[in-house]
């Protein structure tokens, strides 16, 4: 039976699709990968999808969705709580501030999804992310501070991303949108990328499953960074 440590708190809702494929990758994970059998051998998890404003393209929306997650957190806090964490690359650009707010840690997941790739001594990468995360270089200082060089996608294919991006939140994807990340993907490995970072959580639910290199799943891996810790 599992010792009660509290719950492992996401918040989600950036957006709600991602925020529920990775509740269901938590809990496949526990029983394939962490021994989790009967009911009560799983830890408790709650996803707050929270119907933040669009920061994503319109960075005045910022200041409202990190107020709305702050309150979040607060309310959260009243329960017990093992850690939190966020459904969402791009709202790590608020880590800090959320941080803060926070008597529980914090797990990153773009320091999760680094790691991963240091661990498989990825000397490269490809990074597919919103045009936000990639501006605010979330993962390009990350990985630079790890010695991992890291190709980004240009102006043409950011816009490319972000369609894509929002046709998984709207439901509304195709063959079609598989076909252009890989195109993307494809020029990466062209430019001498080792592996591919799928920097926005709706990315992994459209992206080839076939991809030939390495695909660093920020679901997955936040996943597996949360569940070690809780399980440890």
């Amino acid at each position: 039976m599992t010792k009660n440590k509290g719950a492992i708190a996401i918040l989600g809702g950036m957006g709600p699709e991602a925020s529920a494929k990775m509740l269901e990758v938590l809990v496949s994970m526990a029983s394939r990968e962490f021994g989790a059998q009967n009911g009560h051998d799983f830890p408790e998890i709650i996803i707050d999808s929270v119907p933040v404003p669009d920061f994503i393209s319109d960075q005045r929306n910022l200041d409202l969705a990190s107020k709305m997650l702050t309150s979040r957190i607060k309310k959260l806090q009243g329960l017990d709580i093992f850690c939190f964490a966020m459904a969402c690359n791009t709202a790590h650009i608020m880590l800090s501030n959320l941080s803060k707010v926070s008597d529980k840690p914090f797990v990153s997941i773009i320091d999760s999804v680094v790691s991963s790739v240091k661990a498989k001594d990825v000397k490269k990468v490809g990074l597919l992310a919103t045009p936000s995360t990639i501006g605010a270089r979330l993962y390009q200082d990350a990985l630079a501070g790890a010695d991992v060089g890291v190709t980004i996608p240009n102006q043409k294919e950011l816009l490319v991303i972000e369609g894509i991006i929002r046709k998984v939140i709207a439901g509304k994807t195709s063959k079609t949108d598989e076909r252009n990340l890989r195109r993307i993907a494809d020029f990466f490995v062209a430019k001498g990328a080792q592996g591919i970072i799928l920097g926005c959580t709706e990315l992994p639910l459209v992206f080839p499953r076939d991809f030939p290199l390495p695909v660093f799943d920020s679901i997955e891996i936040l996943s597996r960074r949360l569940l070690t810790n809780f399980f440890e």
